[in-house]
């Protein structure tokens, strides 16, 4: 049985229900809001599925989005090497993390499928979880963890939002990650219209 570890969040908002049978917490903030920030170590035995075409929906991107992804990686970089306090303990700076297609992919599906579908959770709308979208993404992993962020309408104003988060302040500020991969879409019909998605991975 894989050990799920999920950081304390303030609760404000709904209860929502996430994958593994855990509950999930909605944060609201004044940008938006904030999914539980969510890490997992692998099982062995328990990657390697990789679904076929699964990331073709999502290879071709509008080239302002992409800019947005981009800005994420550069100032979650700018965060690790500084150091950052989340929830009070003191995090020394770590390593800079490096795009990963594989995890952009898995971060694409979902902030897409959060945006077309109109619903914010780590679980898809297909019930997936984060670990699964990773794996048909191609990436197989010893660590992985992942953000999610709605209503946040820049780069600087999400990562601040996931910094003054606990759960997600300590995902961005993990020795245990190598890799990011960040999805954002715009769905100007949803609720939210701009859906976040971090995936972070060791392999």
């Amino acid at each position: 049985m894989t050990h799920l570890y999920r950081s304390a969040i303030l609760l404000a908002g709904a209860a929502l229900w996430a994958g593994c049978g855990a509950e999930e917490h909605l944060e609201v903030t004044a940008e938006g809001v904030l999914g539980e920030g969510i890490q997992i170590e692998a099982v062995t035995g328990e990657n390697g599925v990789t679904a076929m075409a699964y990331c073709d929906d999502v290879s071709s991107w509008p080239a302002a989005s992409t800019d947005f992804e981009n800005q994420v990686l550069t100032l979650v970089n700018q965060k690790r090497a500084a150091g950052a306090t989340c929830g009070g303990v003191y995090k020394s700076p770590v390593p800079a993390l490096s795009l990963n297609s594989k995890l952009r992919c898995a971060a694409r599906k979902h902030s897409k499928d959060m945006g077309v579908n109109n619903f914010f959770s780590h679980t898809g709308s297909d019930g997936s979880t984060p670990w699964q979208r990773m794996n048909w993404a191609g990436y197989t992993y010893s660590y992985a963890g992942e953000n999610i962020a709605a209503g946040q309408t820049s780069p600087s104003a999400v990562v601040t939002s996931w910094m003054n988060s606990t759960g997600h302040c300590n995902n961005i500020m993990s020795p245990n990650f190598k890799h990011l991969g960040v999805g954002y879409y715009y769905q100007s019909s949803s609720t939210y219209r701009h859906y976040w998605t971090q995936n972070f991975g060791s392999p």
